[in-house]
């Protein structure tokens, strides 16, 4: 893999015309970066790369990280979504109470 990148995965960014790219490089000592690109859209060029971060050694670390931020987003997506949701009382519990057997 000298040299040569291979893209792991691609998914949309925060905005339209962004993407993010997850890309392995194998260097000349025989290791392996990862790097995660911001990828903008241009017209006449296509998809380019805007910004690239080297992502550390670490992996399990910077996993550990992201579902940390993932559960402080997933909980802050569901209030928002709670806000909006009017709560209507629920009937009593007797009414789903199954008729009497005659």
């Amino acid at each position: 893999m000298d040299g040569r990148e291979r893209t792991l995965g691609v998914t949309d960014g925060r905005e339209p015309g962004e993407k993010l790219e997850l890309i392995c490089r194998g260097t000349g000592s025989g290791a392996v970066e990862v790097e995660l690109r911001l990828l903008a859209w241009g017209e006449g060029v296509g998809w380019y790369p805007q910004r690239t971060l080297p992502l550390p050694r670490d992996l399990a670390q910077l996993h550990a990280l992201l579902r940390r931020a993932e559960a402080v987003t997933g909980r802050a997506a569901s209030r928002e979504t709670s806000s909006n949701v009017l709560r209507f009382p629920l009937p009593r519990a007797a009414s789903f109470a199954r008729p009497a057997s005659a």
